[in-house]
């Protein structure tokens, strides 16, 4: 067997990947491998690959190897890697961070090298930086720059030299400025000073350090000092910049400095109304939202601006305005469930039924959220499409079938493997790209078939939901632990199907899973909150949070805890179980709501949180699916969405 040293690292590899099975020996060693990367360990996976190399694991056996230590790595190491391994996901993977961290070190030519021997990134960083070498044609610099964050540091380094080269105009210029002032990036804003013309370099310098007093001494002289235009964008980001500590000033002084566009005066009352409505004052929110609709009624801000004048005006169930702001969307957007669904509810509440019905009609669905409520609003009972197997005997199933681990498909091995070793995240990864080669529904679902032979019910849901429609709904709904699920919830006063709800979202029934911020198990449940569950609750005392059934039954306890505060809303409970419940409780303190069947949705739409919204939509969602497999009693949607406490 040809054998050829790792470049730089002492390490051997062993060209060829074979198809055979893994022997005990190279299974344990694997774990070891695995285990050990799991905590930032490379070692044994780097004494590990002699052995395991030539094996349908060598390629993640070499990463493992690699990637914690990526900040010290070798240009020499890597191209060892890549000459070995040069397809697959793994490659992809380590390539992608490799380039980053090139990129970072500010080292051009083997950041070039690397680009130019694979397919080119979709990683909008990556693309930045490539732009910093013209003979890589990755594009025009102004259309990076546009589409990238404010934040985004490699490419706001593209954008400084493009700007030196004249490749990007002052009008992207301006534009990207206001843009990171919006969003409290002053400091990024400030390198791009002298990218400006004149001297208006020294006054944004000054006017970011302190636009109440630049605009006291400049705001009336502004236009004569450094010209019509470039005087107007000054005043426009000084204002913008003064929002953060004094909004209705810089809404009045919007209206009033001389040479400021409609366009620039709407976009100051948008920002200060995005603030006010993150702020839960809904009044003034509202207020300025119009104002900025008078002003300028063109204008359209970004959509984040937009979402958030939705949930302001539904707070006061001002119909107009949801209509307004859904109306501005980007027609990609003002297509989404969400957003219909509102549309809907304001058409029907300013007395257009028969189009609100239509819209309702046209996103009905058992399986989306906004789906199955807009089914409640039609007065339609939610039914689940015909099945051959329940998820119950899916499950039954997938336990009595062999393992699928015989395939002669390595991505498909290698997904299952990584899944089996406890590392999902790269699991995910390799199933993705596994995905993608795939020419159609059929061919995912038998994979997802594959995927719950072998009991990777993430790796399961996560392929149903790639194919919508198309997908086998049984599959992506499956319920394993359905005993300990059942119990746990009767015993705690719980729905089962709401706890069913809240596993799906946590962790896909991964039972071994945990959370970058150390949240553990199938509940995803902090050990601080273990040991006060486990040091409050005698019944919980023995629980082993590391096994499926323990981490359930202190997942659960911890939600019957919640359920003491927040009564039988599982709108709260989900909210609560994701944020925690001071925040709830300082939500509910601020947001008003009147009466209204929605009310409990408008609630969760208005949550500030971006993941904790999404994460109660979905919940709720699951746990209505859950409850039709269940065969609990039926009920309209809407009850899981009341407040009642």
């Amino acid at each position: 067997m040809h054998l050829r040293h790792w470049l730089g690292a002492g390490l051997l590899f062993i060209s060829g990947l074979a198809h055979a099975a893994l022997t005990p020996q190279q299974e344990q060693l694997l774990q070891n491998a695995a285990d050990a990367f799991a905590q930032g360990n490379y070692r044994p996976a780097a004494a590990a690959l002699p052995q395991l190399a030539n094996t349908y694991m060598g390629p993640w056996v070499a990463y493992w190897s690699l990637q914690p230590r990526l900040s010290t790595l070798q240009a020499t190491q890597f191209q060892s890697f890549a000459n070995e391994f040069p397809h697959g996901s793994a490659y992809l993977l380590l390539r992608r961070q490799w380039l980053l961290e090139l990129g970072q070190r500010h080292d051009w030519q083997n950041f070039a090298e690397v680009y130019r021997a694979g397919p080119a990134p979709k990683n909008l960083s990556v693309r930045c930086y490539a732009a910093h070498n013209p003979l890589l044609q990755i594009g025009n610099p102004a259309t990076l720059w546009d589409a990238a964050t404010a934040s985004n540091g490699a490419c706001n380094r593209m954008a400084r030299t493009a700007l030196a080269q004249g490749q990007i105009s002052q009008t992207l210029l301006w534009h990207k400025l206001a843009e990171m002032i919006r969003g409290g990036h002053l400091h990024s804003a400030g390198t791009f000073a002298s990218f400006l013309p004149g001297t208006a370099a020294s006054a944004l310098n000054k006017l970011l350090q302190s636009p109440n007093t630049w605009l006291a001494s400049q705001g009336s002289t502004a236009l004569e000092s450094y010209g019509a235009h470039d005087g107007a964008e000054l005043l426009h980001l000084a204002l913008l910049a003064m929002l953060p500590n004094d909004p209705a000033l810089a809404v009045a002084q919007s209206q009033t400095l001389p040479g400021l566009s409609p366009a620039q005066r709407a976009s100051v009352c948008y920002s200060a109304a995005l603030q006010a409505a993150g702020k839960f004052q809904t009044s003034t929110a509202n207020a300025w939202y119009q104002a900025a609709l008078s002003v300028d009624p063109s204008f359209r801000p970004n959509a984040e601006t937009l979402h958030w004048m939705v949930r302001s005006a539904l707070l006061q169930q001002n119909w107009p305005l949801v209509l307004a702001a859904v109306g501005r969307l980007p027609a990609d957007q003002a297509q989404q469930s969400q957003w219909q669904f509102w549309k809907a509810l304001a058409l029907q509440k300013t007395g257009k039924s028969a189009l609100a019905r239509q819209l309702w009609q046209q996103i009905a669905s058992p399986f989306d959220a906004y789906g199955q409520l807009a089914s409640a609003a039609l007065g339609q009972s939610l039914r689940l499409p015909a099945r051959s197997q329940s998820p119950a005997e899916l499950v039954a199933d997938a336990f009595s079938q062999p393992a699928a681990a015989g395939t002669t498909n390595n991505s498909l091995r290698r997904a299952l493997k990584l899944y089996q070793l406890g590392l999902y995240f790269d699991a995910l990864w390799e199933w993705g790209q596994y995905l993608d080669t795939l020419p159609d529904a059929t061919a995912i679902k038998a994979a997802d078939r594959q995927a719950a032979q072998n009991q990777a019910w993430l790796l399961v849901i996560n392929a149903s939901t790639r194919i919508g429609n198309d997908a086998d709904w049984q599959q992506g709904y499956v319920l394993p632990y359905r005993q300990d699920i059942i119990a746990s919830a009767n015993r705690n006063g719980l729905s089962p199907s709401f706890v069913a709800g809240v596993i799906r979202q946590e962790s896909g029934f991964a039972p071994g899973i945990r959370s970058s911020v150390g949240a553990q198990g199938i509940m995803q449940v902090m050990p601080a909150t273990a040991a006060w569950v486990q040091s409050r609750y005698p019944q919980s005392a023995a629980a082993d949070l590391q096994t499926a059934a323990g981490n359930i039954q202190i997942g659960t306890t911890y939600l019957a805890y919640l359920r003491s505060q927040f009564g039988d809303s599982p709108v709260l409970l989900a909210a609560a179980y994701n944020a925690g419940p001071g925040a709830v409780n300082r939500w509910l303190q601020k947001i008003t709501l009147g009466e209204s069947p929605w009310a409990g949705l408008i609630f969760a739409a208005n949550i500030p949180y971006q993941q904790t919204r999404d994460y109660v939509t979905t919940v709720l969602s699951n746990a209505i699916v859950y409850r039709m497999l269940l065969s609990e009693a039926a009920a309209s949607p809407l009850s899981y969405w009341q407040l009642a406490r």
